[in-house]
């Protein structure tokens, strides 16, 4: 995993959305690497941190067909929404085993529901050239 292109993307988001950001990992089958608001840094160890990325690996595949079914166009990401937050999957050229969760605070003091679309849009155009 590339420590430099999650410090790229926490900083960008972070820009946006400010404190309100809780955490950004990024993600393939086997390996991530995640940098986390410091007040959840007690919260998820490791074994959580991997526990999170298998569970999203699991759901995509859960959901590969969708494209063919749904015929709404290319799947980007997908949006959890929690009691505390938003969780989003962005899922970059490979398939479907590896990308980015963004964890952005629901009822913090700046996001809004524009922010986590932005950070898709962020992701398809700033980040994916990057990704090898």
């Amino acid at each position: 995993m590339d420590d430099s292109l999650v410090a790229r993307v926490w900083g960008d988001v972070t820009e946006r959305v400010g404190d309100d950001l809780r955490a950004v990992t990024q993600y393939e089958a086997t390996s991530f690497a995640t940098r986390m608001r410091e007040d959840l840094r007690d919260v998820y160890d490791a074994d959580d941190n991997q526990t999170i990325v298998d569970d999203t690996i699991v759901t995509l595949l859960s959901g590969r067909d969708s494209e063919r079914t749904l015929e709404t166009g290319e799947f980007r990401a997908f949006v959890r929404v929690f009691d505390d937050a938003w969780i989003l999957t962005w899922v970059d050229g490979l398939p479907k085993k590896s990308g980015f969760l963004i964890s952005i605070e629901r009822d913090g003091e700046t996001a809004t529901m524009n922010d986590v679309e932005w950070c898709i849009q962020y992701l398809d155009e700033e980040i994916e050239p990057l990704i090898e």
